[in-house]
């Protein structure tokens, strides 16, 4: 999931005209995108590592 919306952002920047005075709005946006994912994966990672693992 992390990886979609790092992707999804990749692409909003690169489909978009930079150059315009609203640009600015779609790179703040790919970054807050990007910046919620990642906090989500660490979030995830770190609910793993605290669970108790099952016992074989």
């Amino acid at each position: 999931m992390c990886l979609v919306f790092v992707a999804l952002a990749t692409w909003a920047v690169r489909t978009s005209d930079l150059h315009t005075p609203d640009a600015w709005k779609t790179v703040l946006l790919a970054n807050i995108g990007t910046i919620s994912a990642i906090r989500y994966f660490r979030r995830q990672v770190g609910q793993e590592r605290h669970s108790p693992s099952p016992s074989s």
